[in-house]
């Protein structure tokens, strides 16, 4: 057994790995690779004793079907456990820990497993992929995030929305002579999407600064978006810019006076709106007594 290595370290929590059996070298894991793997002696405590690993976690879970493929983890424990694959050679056999503590320094939980590297499946390299291998994996990665959204998992959507993003853009430039006005209007009406869900994560959070800039940038591509107009105005709301925040809901409402949560929205801002506009009057009406 050789000697044990930090695969990743920071305050709260330390990835360690040690090699049993070593493996081929020539043949690791990385971004989209497909992995085989076999999980065994895994144990999981923290300074009182046993506990459980973690409800959402997938690989630790006991539907779990030894297949990993990197970079398609949610759950921040399978994230790390993707890590310590990566640093995993085919066919080798190590034994993992995965250190949580606190803000303190206190044991929040140990994970300590066996894994085997039994197989893994090359694949291109993410800057090797075609347009169209891009953008599916770009709408798998939103579909998910939108999933994630259903579940209140906001952080692991934010992520999947920004990995999407991250896709989507690396189609770009796109060749006007080889992509048709209907599959760049596709393309745009995606990132419309992902800029307003990302928006909205930011927004659950109270990070009104951030959703403003990128209800900012949906609205550069679709000026009258209903969407980024609401969140834009929740996000001015938040900054206590009520009269921007109100020109955005009465745009919404000029373009969809049927939208619901626009005219909720406005019958909220309506007395902050009045109040202003009284205070300014009577500041008016003072400078001319």
């Amino acid at each position: 057994m050789q000697k044990e290595t930090v695969v990743n370290s920071r305050p709260d929590r330390e990835l360690r790995k040690q090699i049993i059996t070593p493996g081929d070298c020539n043949l690791v894991p990385y971004e989209e690779s497909c992995c085989r793997i076999t999980l065994t002696e895994v144990t999981c405590e923290n300074e009182t004793g046993p506990c459980e690993i973690q409800s959402e976690s997938r690989i630790f879970s006991q539907s779990f079907d030894g297949m990993v493929l990197i970079g398609d983890c949610d759950c921040f424990i399978d994230k790390d456990f993707e890590l310590i694959l990566q640093q995993m050679c085919c066919g080798e056999t190590c034994v993992a820990s995965m250190v949580y503590r606190d803000g303190d320094g206190a044991l929040v939980k140990k994970i300590s497993c066996k894994i085997e590297l039994r197989e893994v499946t090359e694949e291109q390299l993410i800057s090797d992929w075609s347009r169209e291998r891009l953008y599916e994996a770009a709408l798998h990665h939103k579909e998910q995030g939108v999933e994630l959204v259903k579940q209140k998992r906001i952080v692991d959507a934010f992520r999947r929305f920004n990995k999407s993003l991250k896709m989507l853009i690396a189609t770009e430039p796109l060749d006007p002579d080889a992509v048709s006005e209907d599959v760049v209007q596709e393309m745009i009406d995606l990132k419309v999407k992902l800029y307003n869900n990302l928006a909205h994560c930011q927004l659950q959070f109270n990070e009104y600064d951030a959703a403003l800039q990128l209800c900012n940038k949906a609205l550069n591509f679709d000026p009258e978006n209903v969407k980024a107009l609401y969140r834009r105005c929740t996000a001015y709301s938040g900054l206590q810019m009520y009269e921007d925040a109100w020109r955005d809901i009465q745009c919404a409402l000029t373009i969809n006076s049927n939208d619901k949560a626009a005219q909720q929205k406005a019958n909220a801002l309506k007395p902050k709106i009045e109040k202003i506009n009284k205070e300014y009057a009577n500041v008016i009406k003072k400078m001319f007594a």
